[in-house]
């Protein structure tokens, strides 16, 4: 179970010390993740890294309320961070396994962190962190209960094993605000049964996925639609 990837070839020490160099910051404007830190979140290639970032920061502001408490877990390095920056009165945490991204995210919101926080997970995943010392099964979300307004896991399920993933989403219910919502996106077209894959790629059926988020506590209160090649859902936590 292996990927080819950037990142599996160079030194992660200083990776966050690095910004995008063609398009360098601007005045009051947040850098650009460097192409190695952009492909370990979702594509190294810039159009696209920001085309996906901004579809899905525009598709959870519309489901936001005002002052909202966002946790986006699997954030990377702020692909949709940097879209929430600029709406006011929202606070936001970050998590992700990946430290370089964090470390590059901690660094380019310094200026704003009584805002934006971002924390790494050391999660243990054979595929992204094989070093990792944390089972997901167990992670504690660094959150309170009845905290947040808005979780969002873009492409996280589609990585996540059952155990992980059922674990996931009783955490996504505790951390809820009662009313509070999440939004969730998975490939929903397993070949045989209701849940299949592994850390590569996760598939799950549409009735199946219904029936997880159901018995966690969250059950899904729209199906929102097709982004970029996986499903949407909005979960919501009864009032």
């Amino acid at each position: 179970m292996t990927t080819n990837v950037m990142w599996r070839d160079v030194p992660l020490e200083a990776l966050h010390t690095i910004d995008e160099q063609i398009y360098p910051p601007q005045p009051h404007s947040l850098p650009i993740p460097n192409e190695v830190l952009r492909e370990a979140a979702a594509t190294a290639d810039l159009a696209a890294f920001f085309a996906i970032g901004e579809a899905w920061s525009q598709m959870v502001a519309h489901y936001l309320p005002r002052d909202a408490r966002i946790v986006d877990i699997g954030c990377g390095c702020a692909k949709l961070a940097r879209w929430f920056y600029v709406i006011p009165g929202v606070t936001y945490v970050g998590i992700d396994l990946f430290a370089p991204s964090i470390r590059w995210c901690q660094k380019v919101f310094a200026p704003y962190r009584d805002r934006f926080e971002f924390v790494h997970f050391d999660g243990h995943s054979e595929v992204y962190n094989p070093n990792g010392k944390i089972k997901s099964s167990e992670y504690v979300l660094p959150l309170e209960d009845q905290e947040v307004d808005m979780t969002v896991c873009g492409s996280l399920f589609t990585h996540l094993l059952e155990d992980d993933a059922r674990h996931y989403l009783a955490e996504i219910c505790r951390i809820a605000k009662p009313g509070g919502q999440a939004i969730i996106s998975i490939h929903d077209k397993p070949k045989n049964g209701r849940f299949e894959g592994d850390e590569v790629r996760i598939d799950i059926s549409d009735r199946y996925f219904r029936q997880m988020c159901a018995e966690a506590g969250m059950p899904v209160a729209e199906q929102i639609g097709v982004i970029y090649g996986q499903t949407a859902y909005l979960l919501r936590r009864p009032a």
